[in-house]
């Protein structure tokens, strides 16, 4: 099935006509990103601590630079030490090799890829085909342009800039007929395709976000394909970038509350995976990438570029990205972030030029990086820019002393309407200056009085109002806030007290019923086979279909609608099969703040352990939100208390 996958030269075309495609694409992008941007602003207004988060993240980042080969060289001892081997590549090419060698090393034929941009950054998918290797990406936006040949439009979201109905025309020429060109039917169609591929393949390849020096990787996704990526085949290997890294995991509370919000508008992702640890035979390696970083943070100037969490904020607010998304830039990395990356990152480059000074992504950074400043220092140092710096420097000192201008001014219009005449284009008859002096009459609407509504003074408001101003809110019980979350997440809520009662609310969740082990379940298991309900226990074998799979939380964080569980072994087997996943939340553990749970995963055994906060979901076709990308889109959160 791997082996079907073909590229396109180019997708269906908006029109025939140049203009309008360009006009269509734009159009497009532009809708997309706004979106992302309301999604974005409405987070935004439940976070009153948002600019303290900010500065903290900047503060952090600034520390981690600092500290870079000691915080790396703590990593690599804790990752051996759970079983993991790390690799150093150099470069683009020398990470291909490391990965190309662990693949003969293991026999790999085929592989799958979780959504990874530094993998795009070293054109991993072009080396695992030159050397005959099958490579498939299982993110949808990523399965997308894959299939259209292209590359991602997008930081994270890769098919921003291809509308439903291209997508359907591409899904109908490489997977056959679908069912329809709505997001959620070409979703499914997707996964469908993608759902056996885990099974076939060999190797596993992700990206990672964060690394902490105890050994933990945090990876985040929405769509399940990660997880799965990560945990079926034989062999997983990450690919980070030495800025990965944070000071500990305490830390991550800070990016995670700044990035999910600032690339799609969430609390959090759907899964945040926490990977400590390997359970089983598999196999796990880490490539640590250079690539130019180092040179990057020994750079006073434009260090701070290194802090990037690549939420793709500062692409979704820049009119010049709206224009043509990443192709525009011919780079990995494109946007305002990638124009301070390019001179730094190999295949190195100058861009400075794709930027309008307009200040929006400096302000919408969530690590306060400051892009529109330091790209224009990388515009005073460009070659490119000499003389155009020359002929600005002499405008400036034309507009600087008024008395040039006006002597000038009539002058220089008079040849810049011969030098349009010339192209069939003509200028207003008179220059500016002219203009100007004969419109300098006031008109009656300056000389008029103002009005006596606008002095009168404003009404004071209502004592009622003001009453209800001054009201505080009423604060909500840990579980009343987690069954408003999960509500909002599209999962349900309901709360149970005993196995009896467990196994009766179970009996209804779809059969046949899968249960991870727990004492727990064990009980309720007795209560479902009275009731006469098929009932298995996961193990190590395929669990072929399931109506609905059951674990045990290790506690939930209310403010977030999140929920924490043991993710490894057959729990990741499950997410991929079941329809409904019912998740049982002890009493008295589901008070949780986001700190707490960060402290409960770390003092954890080695393994891979989620936040999950919703069902899986995507949103990369047009930003539509579809629920169950290639997980359950069903979640049910049942806070349980086990006596009866």
């Amino acid at each position: 099935m791997v082996s079907e996958i073909k590229e396109l030269n180019a997708t269906e075309p908006v029109s025939a006509n140049p203009a309008a495609r360009r006009l269509g694409l734009s159009s497009t992008i532009r809708a997309a990103t706004h979106r992302a941007l309301t999604a974005r602003d409405q987070r935004l207004r439940e976070y009153p601590r948002w600019e303290d988060w900010r500065d903290q993240a900047r503060d952090l980042k600034a520390g981690v630079l600092a500290r870079m080969d000691e915080l790396l060289g703590e990593l690599v001892l804790a990752v051996q030490a759970w079983g993991g081997q790390v690799l150093w590549a150099r470069d683009a090419a020398q990470a291909q090799e490391l990965v190309l060698t662990v693949a003969r090393r293991h026999g790999v034929r085929a592989v799958v890829k979780a959504k990874s941009m530094t993998t795009e950054e070293i054109g991993l998918n072009q080396a695992l085909e030159a050397a005959g290797l099958r490579s498939l990406e299982t993110d949808l936006g990523e399965f997308i342009v894959q299939l259209a040949g292209h590359p991602p439009a997008h930081l994270t979201a890769p098919a921003l800039h291809l509308n439903r109905g291209q997508i359907a025309n591409l899904f109908a020429r490489h997977l056959g007929p679908g069912s329809g060109p709505e997001p959620e039917d070409l979703t499914r169609q997707a996964a469908g395709y993608l759902k056996p591929c885990f099974g076939e393949t060999q190797m596993g390849i992700t990206g990672v976000n964060f690394a902490t020096p105890d050994g933990t990787l945090v990876l985040l996704e929405n769509e399940n394909n990660l997880r799965l990526t990560a945990t079926l085949p034989a062999v997983h290997l990450a690919l980070m970038g030495i800025e990965k890294m944070i000071p500990h995991l305490a830390a991550a509370e800070v990016f995670l509350r700044l990035l999910a919000p600032s690339a799609t508008g969430q609390r959090l992702t759907a899964l945040t995976h926490f990977l400590k640890g390997l359970k089983g035979n598999q196999a796990f390696y880490l490539v640590i990438l250079d690539n130019g970083r180092r040179e990057l943070a020994s750079d006073p100037e434009f260090s701070e570029a290194l802090h990037c969490l690549r939420c793709g904020a500062c692409l979704n607010v820049c009119p010049l990205f709206q224009l043509g998304a990443a192709h525009l830039y011919g780079r990995v990395y494109p946007g305002p972030i990638g124009i301070l990356l390019a001179p730094f990152l190999a295949p190195r480059g100058d861009l400075a030029d794709l930027c309008t000074q307009c200040g929006a992504c400096q302000e919408i950074c969530p690590v306060k990086i400051r892009l529109t400043e330091k790209i224009l220092r990388l515009r005073r140092q460009s070659a490119r820019f000499r003389h155009l710096r020359a002929y600005s420097g002499m405008a400036g000192a034309v507009l600087a002393r008024p008395h040039w201008y006006r002597r000038l001014e009539p002058g220089l219009h008079r040849l810049a309407a011969r030098w349009a005449a010339s192209r069939g284009v003509t200028l207003p008859p008179e220059s500016f200056t002219l203009s100007l002096r004969r419109s300098q009459v006031p008109s009656p609407a300056v000389l008029a009085p103002a009005s006596r509504a606008a002095d009168s003074p404003m009404p004071p408001p209502c004592r009622e109002s003001t009453k209800k101003a001054a009201a505080k809110p009423r604060r909500q019980s840990a579980a009343a806030l987690l069954k408003e979350r999960a509500g909002e997440l599209g999962a349900t809520f309901s709360q149970i007290r005993g196995p009896g009662s467990l196994a009766h609310l179970l009996a209804r969740a779809g059969e046949p019923l899968v249960l991870t082990e727990h004492p727990w379940l064990r009980r309720v298991a007795a209560e479902l086979k009275a009731l006469g309900v098929e009932v298995r226990f996961a193990g190590s074998d395929d669990p072929g279909q399931v109506g609905a799979a059951v674990c045990v939380a290790l506690g939930a964080v209310p403010e977030t609608g999140s929920v924490v569980a043991d993710s490894g072994g057959p729990a990741a087997l499950l997410s991929l099969r079941a329809c409904k996943q019912v998740v049982v939340i002890p009493q008295g553990r589901h008070h949780w703040s986001l700190s707490q749970a960060l402290e409960t995963v770390g003092r954890q055994p080695p393994g891979m352990y989620t936040l999950l906060t919703g069902a899986s979901r995507t949103a990369d076709i047009e930003k539509v939100l579809v629920l169950g990308a290639q997980g359950p889109g069903d979640l049910s959160l049942v806070l349980y208390r086990e006596e009866e």
